[in-house]
């Protein structure tokens, strides 16, 4: 058994599809957490090991993690294996903790595994993203249950996230009369995403990109294409979309009225991803230059351009009123890019903005109850009832004009408030600090006291999600095999069809090896052993069930002799090689 400190994952965290925010916050930590192995850095582990459904997974993996890492895939100490491989690794392998990209995947799961099959009751964590999906209530209430650890966590990555989690347990005790007791929650701790300094540019870079890419876009230059004035230019980097991001037309009200209020010339660059098909970009551009407001697009920006748009701006405006956001991660990467940000006093904005020093936050209104749409969502898609949500928050446009007029006039402003959100964005929120305290949480967690007690239950628990097959589908055979030590099965053929019993000392007094299966051991004959069980059939252990069976033993001789060797599940080694004609009833 080893005893190094290991960290694990069912997840590659890389992840294909749209630029969204939660795969560029899951390539950027996992690649600062591996980064650390190239400088040498302290507080990291001896070994990563990553279990992935399918080949597939596991090749697509190695191929983007041979890129940058490929000392450690030679050294051994990145491990890629299918999850096939996990309950016999757990068995024999002390893991300090695992890790998962998000809150839900597998998490129930893998603690159910942990507490079956680990020689250890390591800390399970996993990172909110999104959390506003109607089936979400289901895949929380997974995580109330009587094998839930103090050592297990999930890493709200705001203060507002932490809410919305304590407040759906809090819903799902209330309505399943769930105790606390007997029904514990996982710990939810605050851990932000974060940002990395050279996606984005520096004071330097933003000298040079802002003229060129202003000059490119048309922002700056009188009639005559000449001359650069102070044009203002407010940038909008988000999801194009009024269904899960924002709805900008409220934001060509407070153009308008930011216009009377005496804000010079400006300009609205809208930049990011929008799903095929859909125009609603398009369209905004067309309305604004309509109501006389110099409006640009950029669509699915490189990386290269994703900077050179950072720098060209002066403002970074983010008026969300969609509860799918949870974090805001280019509100980040705004403020890293030395831009004041005017934001809606919403979800995680919170956390990223100080008010008056990094930029400013927008009041916001919302109802005090939904019951309409709440019901609603059990039905329609979840961009419906994402949207019916957010066009009932309402970002105050009178304020948000005002805070565009105050910014638009005061370049003094802007450039004091951007190097303060930037210094703050490098030492509170760069990947590094962000897996910094992922480190120091798992060494508390997994240096947590865990009492007997509970050790015992967490041992001891059944989901009540998980089905127990023989509980539930025993009346299915003729006969089974007894109960013994390493079946939990208490309820065996308490329900359902009656007519399976099982199999006692009066049906069956003695086995033994049939003609094949002395031809196997004498290695004469060789049995086929589909790949995808033969991690629970080794050769040796099967060998060794046949040799005790060379006599006629009695089946409760030869369940003692192999109760729990190696980690060997004996009924499926003695049923496998009754099936196959191996051993045989006398």
């Amino acid at each position: 058994m080893t005893r190094e400190k290991i960290w694990g994952s069912l997840h590659p965290f890389y992840e294909g599809g749209a630029v969204l925010g939660r795969r560029v916050a899951n390539r950027r930590f996992i690649q600062a957490l591996l980064r650390r192995e190239s400088r040498g850095s302290n507080g990291s582990f001896d070994g990563y090991h990553f279990f992935l459904p399918t080949p597939a997974d596991c090749e697509k993996l190695r191929v983007e993690l041979a890129r940058e890492y490929s000392g450690l895939l030679c050294s051994g100490r990145l491990q890629i294996r299918l999850q096939r491989e996990l309950p016999a690794a757990l068995a024999n392998t002390e893991y300090h903790c695992f890790h998962l990209s998000d809150c839900f995947t597998q998490f129930s799961e893998l603690q159910r595994l942990r507490n079956a099959c680990a020689v250890n009751i390591f800390p399970i964590t996993g990172t909110t993203h999104s959390l506003s999906y109607a089936e979400y209530g289901r895949k929380f209430l997974q995580h109330l249950w009587g094998g839930t650890s103090t050592r297990d966590a999930v890493l709200a990555t705001s203060s507002a996230g932490r809410s919305v989690v304590l407040s759906m347990y809090e819903q799902l005790r209330q309505g399943y009369e769930l105790e606390a007791q007997a029904f514990p929650n996982p710990q939810i701790r605050v851990l932000p995403l974060g940002v990395e300094a050279s996606d984005l540019p520096d004071p330097e870079e933003r000298t040079l990109l802002r003229r060129q890419k202003r000059r490119e876009l048309g922002f700056g230059l009188n009639e005559d294409n000449k001359d650069f004035t102070g044009e203002t230019v407010f940038l909008i980097f988000a999801r194009i979309s009024y269904l899960s991001k924002m709805d900008l037309l409220p934001l060509l009200r407070a153009c308008k009225r930011a216009e009377e209020l005496g804000l010079g010339p400006y300009s609205l660059l809208l930049a990011g991803w929008q799903d095929e098909g859909d125009t609603f970009g398009e369209e905004f551009v067309r309305l604004a230059k309509k109501l006389g407001i110099r409006a640009r697009l950029v669509l699915r920006p490189d990386d290269a351009e994703r900077k050179a748009l950072y720098a060209a701006a002066d403002v970074f405006l983010s008026p969300s009123d969609n509860l799918q956001e949870t974090f805001g991660l280019t509100m980040l990467e705004a403020a890293a890019a030395s831009l004041p940000v005017i934001a809606s006093d919403f979800d995680g904005y919170r956390d990223l903005v100080l008010p008056g020093e990094t930029g400013l936050l927008i009041p916001t209104l919302g109802p005090h109850a939904t019951v309409d749409t709440d019901a609603r969502s059990a039905v329609i898609p979840a961009a419906e009832y994402h949207l019916r949500l957010a066009e009932q928050c309402v970002v105050d446009v009178p304020a948000l004009a005002r805070a565009m007029a105050e910014l638009g006039e005061n370049p003094a402003l802007r450039q004091s408030m951007g190097n303060k959100a930037r210094e703050r964005a490098l030492r509170d929120y760069s990947w590094d600090r962000v897996v910094d305290l992922h480190l120091a949480l798992w060494e508390e967690l997994a240096n947590t006291s865990l009492p007997p007690e509970e050790e015992a239950r967490l041992r001891a628990a059944r989901h009540p999600s998980c089905p127990s097959y023989m509980d539930i589908f025993g009346g299915y055979y003729s006969r089974r095999l007894p109960g013994s030590a390493n079946t939990s099965s208490s309820l065996a053929l308490s329900s359902g069809d009656k007519s399976g019993h099982d199999l006692n000392l009066e049906d069956c007094r003695m086995l033994r090896w049939s003609t094949s299966g002395e031809a196997v051991y004498r290695e004469q004959d060789f049995p086929v052993i589909y790949s995808l069980i033969e991690d629970s059939l080794p050769l040796p252990e099967l060998k060794r069930l046949l040799f005790a069976a060379r006599r006629p033993i009695a089946l409760s001789e030869l369940a003692e002799r192999f109760a729990g060797v190696g980690g060997t599940d004996r009924d499926f080694l003695l049923l496998w090689a009754l099936k196959h004609d191996l051993l045989e009833i006398i």
